[in-house]
Parts: structure tokens; sequence; C-alpha cells
């Protein structure tokens, strides 16, 4: 008698065990556990509205335009930082210096119409502009994704 009591106990525990760590994989990969992952998928990156994590974070904006100063520490997932309707053709002009020290970071531009991402306009530390001409009519959103980042830098992004 006293041996199949053991035996229930070792079975239980092992099934609680097994559970339980079948839960915790299967929570390490959901984005809202695991905000980072966003900055490794897409899919996540366009689908995902304000979806991260930061031990500080400030944005603050400079000469009215889109974008300004930045910094943040232990950013994971994605934050947008602004939404813009353009016209048809527009164009739209991108300036930034990033400085990463640590993790992953990067700034896209989605095209919420057709749920891609219209440009990576930087990832990694970088300086630099860009023009972005002929982009179809609609509604974008341009998002800072990073994976455990610390990171400081301007960015604007104004449309024409």
């Amino acid at each position: 008698m006293r041996r199949n009591k053991k035996k229930r106990t070792l079975v239980i525990t092992v099934f609680c065990i097994t559970v339980s760590a079948a839960l915790c994989i299967w929570l390490s990969r959901q984005p809202s556990f695991n905000p980072g992952r966003i900055y490794h998928n897409d899919d996540l990156l366009v689908r995902e509205q304000e979806n991260f994590h930061a031990v500080n974070y400030a944005l603050e904006p400079v000469d009215g335009d889109s974008g300004g100063r930045f910094f943040t520490d232990g950013f994971s997932g994605s934050r947008t930082v602004t939404i813009m309707e353009l016209e048809e053709r527009n164009s739209v002009s991108c300036t930034w210096n990033i400085d990463v020290k640590k993790g992953l970071f990067k700034i896209v531009l989605i095209d919420t119409q057709n749920a891609r991402i219209a440009e990576t306009i930087c990832e990694g530390s970088g300086e630099g502009n860009m023009v972005l001409e002929g982009l179809p009519a609609g509604e974008y959103r341009v998002k800072f994704a990073a994976d455990n980042a610390a990171v400081e830098g301007i960015f604007h992004i104004i449309s024409d």
C-alpha cells in the first residue's frame, strides 16, 4: 500500500514538472512575455501596436517635426514613434544619428494598408539620411524595435 502511494506521488510530481516546463517554454515564445522577440519577427513587428519594456525611455521632440532626441536602457519590443497619412506619391525624408551601446535596435517604416515593412530606415549604430520617394498613399507608422538595447540618438522624419 505504501509503495503505491509513493508511485502515485512520483507520477503526480513528474506530471506537474512536465506541465510547468511546457508552460514556461510556451510563455517565453509569446511576445507579451518576451517583447524582444518582436525585433526578430517582421510579422510581429508589423502586427503589434505597442508592446515594449524599457528600464528608462525618453523622447524629446525637436523643432515640431516627428522624432527628436531619445535615450533608453533595456528596451525590448516595439514602439510607434509617429503615424503619418501620406497623399499619393509623397516623399519622406529621414535623418538619424544613433548610438547603440548594447543589444539590437532598428527603426522601420511600416505600410499599414499592405501590412508590411516598407523600409528599414536604420539598424544598429550609425548616422545618415534618406529620402523615400513614390510611396503609395496611405497610413504609415515609424517604429523603434529592439532586443534588450541601450540606445541614444536623434531621429527626424518629415513627409513632403
